[in-house]
């Protein structure tokens, strides 16, 4: 199921023609014919972008873009106003409190409103930081080296490309494959002695 759009028009015919076009681009789609339904409907299924119309019965489109901005659990999702008042000061108002962008109906067709829909949330997208890579903390010494172990499974070739260590390693004198053995310490944490070994002849690297 794609994002969930929230559409809020009072006029049924524009409702349904909006909320054919965005169905069709495979989003889901709730709709409010006023104000108050809208705030009733985000709050028990909170959508990824409200399209807000603004001369609306019972609540204004402002007074819905007011109320989203000041719940905490509403005022990060983007509003998209769609509107037949185009002069610039109502523009610029809807931007000043907290809109996205700004449409006016009699210029913008489905295809247009479907599209800036699209650009906003690939917008979103970008703007999240890409989650990073949780690797074992590892220090150095001579001889030997800790790794502390969260408590998710720890990826080994991951930690080996972070430490910058050889796959493989090799006794010069048995000509066998060393090992890594790790000695675990008591303590809060789950710390281990790391050691690289042969083991034919015992010795330490």
């Amino acid at each position: 199921m794609g994002k969930t759009i929230l559409v809020v028009e009072d006029t049924q015919m524009l409702r349904q023609m909006y909320s054919d076009r965005l169905e069709h681009d495979g989003y889901r789609v709730l709709n409010a014919a006023d104000g108050a339904e809208a705030l009733t409907l985000m709050r028990s299924d909170t959508p990824d972008l409200i399209l807000l119309d603004l001369i609306m019965p019972k609540m204004s489109g402002l007074e819905v873009l007011d109320l989203v901005k000041r719940d905490p659990r509403l005022r990060d999702v983007p509003v998209l106003i769609l509107s037949n008042l185009g002069q610039e000061a109502d523009v610029k108002r809807g931007i000043e409190m907290g809109a996205v962008d700004y449409l006016i109906k009699n210029e913008a067709r489905p295809n247009d409103v479907a599209n800036r829909i699209s650009k906003i949330l690939a917008k979103i997208e970008r703007s999240r930081p890409e989650p990073q890579a949780d690797v074992p903390k590892t220090e150095f010494s001579a001889n030997t080296y800790q790794v502390l172990l969260r408590d998710h499974e720890a990826d080994a070739d991951r930690f080996v490309a972070a430490a910058d260590l050889p796959r493989r390693l090799w006794c010069p004198a048995c000509e066998v494959e060393l090992v890594l053995e790790l000695v675990a310490k008591a303590g809060d944490h789950r710390w281990y002695d790391a050691h690289v070994t042969c083991p034919r002849c015992s010795r330490e690297f």
